[in-house]
């Protein structure tokens, strides 16, 4: 009876402490430093310019990779050999295209309302966001970022009037007249404009 008592007692004094006790004694310290009080900071700040880069070797080719980090959590596929049908990709760009909002919700219809193009293959991309930061690049004087901000859209949205009008006065003021010609005059048999009309028949004046 005594030492089912002794047995018992030891059981119930097991159970009163954790298992790191019999581990480590006295338990140790935690440094200030490594207490999670909060919010973490994240390591990366989520942008559509932020990029991790990553690094590997097969032993006969060293590769690396600028991976965007995504705010929306995307998954991203690097494929090591050749290009597969059933992943879609895209082109390469120094920009990810922004996703798509609820403010994007009315354009979209509106779009699709007029009957124009839509290429369902792209990647899908806010117009409203990919505006602002086209708008912001030129403000800035990098035609060249901006120029890639309006083609994000119109991987998607091919017809879209706004943007073709953009991309035709970024190509002019990048030197590439005869482009920017072009992208005008396929604009305006989607959407006439009386100033994209009047600088047209400017350009290819000059043009003679």
């Amino acid at each position: 009876m005594t030492r089912l008592l002794l047995i018992s007692l030891a059981l119930t004094g097991c159970a009163a402490r954790n298992y790191t006790y019999y581990l480590v004694e006295p338990a140790p310290t935690k440094h200030p430093a490594l207490k999670e009080e909060g919010t973490l900071t994240r390591p990366f700040g989520f942008g559509s310019t932020t990029a991790m880069k990553v690094r590997w070797n097969d032993g006969n080719l060293i590769t690396e990779v600028d991976i965007p980090m995504l705010a929306t959590g995307q998954r991203i596929v690097v494929e090591h050999a050749a290009g597969s049908r059933d992943v879609k990709t895209i082109p390469t760009t120094r920009v990810v295209p922004p996703p798509v909002t609820a403010a994007d919700t009315s354009l979209i219809e509106a779009y699709r309302q007029r009957g124009l193009r839509i290429d369902d293959t792209a990647p899908e991309v806010s117009i409203t966001r990919a505006r602002t930061l086209m708008q912001d690049a030129i403000k800035g004087g990098n035609y060249s970022l901006a120029l890639e901000w309006c083609e994000t859209v119109l991987q998607r949205y091919k017809s879209h009037p706004e943007f073709l009008r953009a991309k035709a006065s970024l190509l002019l003021m990048m030197g590439e007249r005869d482009k920017a010609i072009e992208v005008y005059e396929q604009v305006e048999t989607i959407e006439s404009d009386p100033a994209v009309r009047k600088k047209l028949e400017e350009l290819q004046k000059q043009q003679k």
